[in-house]
């Protein structure tokens, strides 16, 4: 048994084929314990589904969808608008208060101002009665009778009494006393007195059996004496004073005298005054102004006339009424745009993101390198993106397609390589004598055709000028100092015709350095070419050392000739004349293509 190498790390694989060998399986465990698997390094794990479920829940929460950031995005677009809605609403609450405060100040004013109207229509009875010219001759009969008339069907009592208290006459037709009562004593002397009219407080009254007040009127002074015309008058007769027009809905009016006496209390509701009444009042007598309550505002108002305080009250739920009604509504208003809001946001969200997880389908079909349709949508952003993705699709099968074809290619022209490597290398060591020849006859070989690999990547292995193929080929062979010429129109050969055309120059080269032309300094070389039915080249030299024809074929002979005839398609021979070796090569008119002048291949052929 192989014993475990000390620090190394344990290799997962084998817990878990050791495990399948023991015939555990844990897939049937987790199924078998109800949990949920992630797939770990080694293998898959259970993990309880509560934990799963929090993860997916922290995971939604740090990453939401598109579905919840636009619904959030209505509804912070609608948050400001409530918001400014409620402050609205919070304002008018408080100039809802302002302007109850005034209206009830007002309205006490109001109402304290009418029945100073009605005190002063009595006073106006009473100075009448008290400037009669029948006060001044005693002539009480007549004053009685007028006083009757004046005030008949009233409900008014007219008193005409004397300095010591007594009543000299009553326009009342009930038994009096012919003594005042004290409360009446009080404001007749005062009147008598300061020579003023003066309103009384409440009283009641026996002749009429209902709670009245009284004006006093002083009269003229006669021969010493002074009379008083004091009117009475029954405090149910004020009822019509305020009436519903005059006084809103859940509004109460009370009138008190000096002494806290209710002179008037009424209210209005649903458009009809209901009194008198009392109203309770808090504790202490009110003061002047405002104050207010937890559920009531009033003002009072003191005449100046009557010293009567008038109090106007109004409940605050009278006044926060419509304000409660304006936060419903706005509470009920915004629960429904809220809900139309996240709606909305839903469906929109929903609309947004069927097209988006489509495009993300459409992105997996690319990484699986299946064909990517185009994404039907109305929103122009993702329509674009599913445009270039459907392009970027297209492209990369094409690519795909390409690059197949490249290396199919790549492998065809390598087993070429692969072959003509081998032939190369079977025929040197046939001609070669030794070892040393024959690696020296391989290396250069392998250089040639290295340099000629070497061109065409850098033309993406499809085609390479001709001239280009000659620069490369004899630049160690001084084709920089005008030793080596050429000249010819504009070609371009394909990679399998460069490699044989460029084994053969290089090994041309190679003998003119070393028995021809190149070896001596007067010599050079002259290449030329033609393109028109066909394609021909060639080589010749001059200048050089007489030339013979060899007495045999050797690894030359093979490359110029028999290699370069059989990779063209087309012929090539080989002459020693006495100016120099000379070599030429017709091929078919297929083996090369002409350049136009923007340097791009033309199919078409020179004539």
């Amino acid at each position: 048994m192989a014993r475990a190498v000390e620090g190394a790390k344990p290799d997962p694989t084998l817990f878990v084929d050791s495990a399948k060998r023991q015939g555990i399986d844990f897939m049937s465990l987790g199924k078998r314990a109800g949990q949920s698997k992630r797939l770990l390094r080694w293998g898959r794990v259970p993990l309880p589904r509560g934990r799963l479920r929090l993860s997916r829940l922290a995971h939604a929460m740090l990453r939401p969808s598109l579905l919840v950031y636009l619904t959030t995005l209505t509804l912070m677009v609608l948050t400001p608008a409530l918001l400014f809605s409620a402050l609205l609403i919070y304002r008018f609450s408080d100039q809802q208060q302002e302007l109850a405060r005034a209206q009830v100040g007002d309205m006490a004013e109001i109402v304290s101002n009418a029945f100073d109207r009605e005190v002063v229509g009595l006073l106006a009875t009473a100075r009448v009665l008290a400037t009669s010219v029948t006060i001044g001759r005693e002539d009480f009969t007549i004053f009685r009778e007028r006083s009757v008339r004046a005030l008949e069907q009233s409900g008014i009592v007219a008193d005409l009494v004397g300095e010591d208290g007594e009543v000299i006459v009553s326009s009342s037709s009930a038994p009096y006393e012919p003594i005042v009562q004290k409360h009446e004593r009080q404001i007749i002397d005062a009147a008598r007195e300061t020579g003023q009219i003066d309103v009384s407080g409440v009283a009641f009254d026996p002749r009429l059996e209902k709670l009245v007040f009284i004006v006093a009127v002083p009269t003229e002074e006669r021969g010493g004496a002074r009379y008083v015309v004091a009117l009475t008058k029954p405090l149910d007769s004020l009822e019509n004073v305020i009436n519903e027009e005059s006084l809103p809905g859940a509004w109460s009016v009370v009138v008190e005298d000096e002494d806290g006496e209710q002179v008037f209390s009424g209210g209005a509701s649903n458009g009809q005054m209901f009194g008198p009444r009392r109203i309770e009042k808090e504790a202490g007598p009110p003061m002047p102004g405002f104050s207010d309550s937890d559920n009531l505002i009033d003002a009072s108002k003191i005449s100046e006339l009557t010293h009567w305080r008038t109090t106007v009250t109004v409940s605050n739920a009278a006044i926060e009424r419509p304000i409660m009604r304006s936060w419903f509504a706005l509470i009920a208003f915004g629960l429904i745009l809220t809900g139309f809001s996240i709606f909305l946001g839903v469906m929109m969200g929903r609309r947004v993101s069927r097209p988006i997880l489509a495009l993300s389908k459409q992105a997996q079909a690319i990484g699986r390198g299946e064909p990517a349709g185009n994404v039907a949508t109305d929103i122009a952003e993702i329509g674009e993106v599913s445009k270039v993705l459907n392009r970027a699709s297209r492209d990369r099968i094409e690519a795909e397609e390409q690059t197949r074809l490249l290396m199919r290619e790549m492998t065809h022209r390598a087993k070429n390589q692969y072959a003509l490597v081998a032939a190369i290398a079977r025929r040197a060591a046939r001609e070669s004598a030794n070892t040393g020849e024959f690696l020296n006859t391989l290396s250069d070989a392998l250089a040639s055709l290295a340099r000629s690999a070497e061109l065409l990547s850098n033309q993406g292995w499809e085609s390479v000028e001709l001239s280009a193929l000659i620069e490369n080929q004899l630049a160690a062979f001084g084709i920089q100092t005008k030793r080596i010429r050429y000249d010819g129109p504009r070609l371009r050969v394909n990679a399998s015709i460069a490699q044989t055309i460029g084994l053969a120059l290089h090994e041309l080269a190679t003998n003119a350095a070393k028995y021809g032309a190149l070896s001596v300094e007067d010599g050079f070389v002259r290449i030329t070419w033609s393109y028109a039915d066909k394609f021909e080249m060639e080589w010749r030299e001059s200048g050089g050392p007489p030339v013979k024809k060899p007495s045999r074929s050797g690894f030359g002979t093979l490359v110029t000739q028999k290699m370069t005839a059989r990779g063209l398609g087309g012929s090539a021979s080989m002459s020693f004349e006495e100016t120099g070796v000379v070599w030429s090569l017709e091929a078919p008119p297929e083996s090369a293509e002409p350049v136009d002048e923007a340097g791009e291949s033309s199919p078409e052929k020179s004539n």
